[in-house]
């Protein structure tokens, strides 16, 4: 039969128990607030060194920076004066590719594995008929894969690379 335990031993057990949840407790905590502070450390890397390099420092306004549940998201967006990909393309601009090779350096300092979306605005692709903007943003988004993996990103990071289409618009407002 199964050891009886008296009560003391029981007590102890339980105290061993809630010590043990609350030093995981202070683990995941501390952890969090590491990869916290690494999130914020890439941050600052990438927009000083957009801001320190020769024709990127007006880009700086088309990178948005944010912690998500998911991890860092760094978003790569078109302003009025200053697109990421021509429209209806996807070969992207010069300042795309400059800005891209800051981010793979970045990439190379954390550990973190790397999804990339692809997004379109709402005007509808005119062309070819079998063609739409679901081609054009997972279009874009392998351009963008192909870009950082040639600037070294081992493709082993690459989790996932996916096209939105015109479904989750920047400005919902104006989705055009």
């Amino acid at each position: 039969p199964p050891k009886q335990r008296k009560p003391a031993e029981e007590d102890d057990v339980q105290k061993e128990g809630e010590a043990g949840k609350l030093e995981e407790e202070e683990l995941l905590q501390q952890m969090a607030e590491r990869e916290q502070e690494e999130f914020e450390k890439a941050e600052e890397a990438l927009r000083e060194a957009i801001e320190d390099s020769p024709g990127l420092a007006d880009m700086a306004q088309n990178l948005i920076i944010d912690n998500t549940p998911e991890g860092l998201r760094i978003q790569l967006v078109d302003q009025e004066n200053a697109s990421m990909f021509p429209s209806g393309g996807s070969e992207m601009q010069e300042n795309l590719k400059k800005i891209l090779e800051k981010v793979a350096d970045i990439i190379h300092r954390m550990p973190n594995q790397v999804a990339i979306t692809g997004h379109t605005d709402s005007v509808p692709f005119r062309g070819r008929n079998d063609y739409s903007n679901w081609e054009l943003s997972s279009e874009r988004a392998n351009a963008s894969r192909r870009a950082l993996v040639g600037f070294g990103v081992p493709i082993t990071r690459i989790a996932s690379v996916s096209g939105k289409a015109d479904t989750e618009p920047l400005v919902p407002e104006d989705p055009t």
